[in-house]
């Protein structure tokens, strides 16, 4: 397909997963042309991981992810839904029409809803919380909590190095855990970090994260012989991993908590006009199928709605 190939839409869903399946059943259902979007080969998300699913309605006998995400699909597209895989959003825009741009077209619609699963991926430590409590996931969003504090730092990519730098500003104390030894730290680096007085620990990886606001306490394990670091702090700042799409929804100005988490309503609205969200990337807390399931179906009908009032 042309890159300036130019498709009007009713609604467009970004994301295949169990939000974005049933956000489009429900829609095309509804009457309304619908495209749903996919970065990756397959529909589904993490689902498709799933090896047995105990918890959805309908299915006492277990469902393995892939034979769910199939029968979803298949109703999808039964009820009129499109389904591009492998087609990356690389960019989108509000407006009176919603413009949605990946590298093969620009589509436009009339609402437009994020289904694009769990915005960060965390670094997997026990007793690791979404909730916050002394714990945060982003940088920008508790800079103010951060304010002369003991703050440290976990993580293995280069942001976690540059927000360890610039809260050295801030803070009254910071410390790095390079958790894995993932960042690869040049001598010219480790000379910034220590001019800017934060203390880089290496050699460990993390284990967990433990106490109450405002004593955290960071668990640590000696890569080599096993040994076991306690250290304690105001804020445990985790630098994980964050998903590419992230970074669209900053630029776009898609309002986020802590954690990653879109911002909504309680009818799935966002800060911008007729962009909705749907599943876990607007809580955490739905990261469930069941849930995301009906968090999609909900939100695809105030979406539906909006969509309707604009014809």
């Amino acid at each position: 397909m042309p890159m300036n190939v130019k498709i009007m839409y009713d609604i467009i869903i970004i994301g295949s997963g169990p939000a974005g399946l049933a956000a489009g059943i429900y829609s095309s259902l509804y009457g309304l042309r619908t495209l749903i979007l996919e970065s990756k080969k397959e529909a589904g998300g993490r689902t498709l991981k799933a090896r047995s699913i105990i918890n959805y309605p309908g299915f006492p006998e277990k469902i393995k992810g892939r034979e769910l995400v199939n029968k979803m699909m298949q109703q999808a597209e039964e009820a009129g839904a499109e389904i591009h895989t492998s087609e990356e959003v690389v960019n989108f825009s509000g407006g009176k029409s919603k413009r949605v741009e990946t590298k093969k077209a620009t589509y436009y619609s009339k609402a437009l809803i994020l289904a694009t699963g769990a915005g960060m991926t965390g670094l997997g430590l026990k007793d690791e919380t979404w909730i916050g409590d002394g714990i945060s996931y982003c940088f920008e969003c508790g800079e103010s909590l951060m304010k002369e504090k003991d703050v440290i730092v976990i993580g293995n990519t280069q942001r976690a190095i540059d927000e360890s730098v610039y809260l050295s500003k801030i803070a009254q104390h910071v410390r790095l855990v390079n958790h894995a030894n993932l960042i690869t730290l040049e001598k010219k680096m480790k000379e910034k970090l220590h001019k800017n007085k934060v203390e880089l620990i290496e050699d460990f990886v993390g284990e967990a994260i433990k106490g109450e606001t405002p004593q955290k306490q960071l668990v640590l394990r000696h890569s080599k012989n096993s040994s076991v670091r306690k250290l304690t702090a105001n804020i445990v700042l985790v630098v994980s991993p964050t998903v590419p799409f992230v970074l669209v929804l900053r630029k776009v100005g898609i309002a986020m908590h802590r954690a990653g988490c879109i911002v909504v309503d309680g009818f799935g609205r966002t800060n911008i006009e007729g962009i909705f969200a749907a599943g876990s990337c607007a809580s955490m807390l739905k990261d469930i199928i069941p849930s995301c399931v009906g968090d999609g179906t909900t939100v695809a009908a105030c979406a539906c709605l909006y969509a309707r009032n604009k014809n």
